[in-house]
């Protein structure tokens, strides 16, 4: 599984710069992740945790630097703040999940940490 990983580590970071991931590639952090319109920011750390199925699991809900809101100055739907990561700080918690996941064997032909991100980008355009 780990060999999987890295190469879909490799993926975000062709999209992404500063991608870190935590020794055991449990956790991805995207340290510049560009926000859609709709927020008081335009950009925001990302991070999110890869389960222990995976991927036969999917990544499950993701945080971002605590303080997101919406431009109107309210709180988006499902997110909370003062999380705990394992990166310690201050974190908001997305309590998200993708409907379908559909992983396979090569990565190109199914789910993989990119697709995931691509509709984590999906919900964040939502910005409710």
């Amino acid at each position: 599984m780990q060999e999987r990983i890295i190469r879909e580590i490799t993926l975000l970071k062709n999209k992404y710069a500063g991608i870190t991931h935590g020794e055991n590639y449990d956790w991805v952090l995207i340290t510049d992740y560009p926000l859609p319109e709709g927020y008081n920011r335009t950009s925001t750390k990302l991070l999110f945790l890869i389960p222990s199925a995976y991927p036969h699991t999917s990544p499950d809900c993701f945080y971002v630097e605590k303080g997101l809101r919406l431009n109107n100055g309210n709180m988006p739907s499902n997110y909370n703040e003062h999380m705990d990561v394992p990166l310690g700080g201050e974190w908001g918690y997305f309590s998200w999940h993708q409907e379908v996941w559909q992983s396979a064997d090569q990565i190109e032909n199914g789910d993989n940490l990119l697709t995931f991100i691509k509709s984590v980008n999906v919900r964040l355009r939502e910005a409710d």
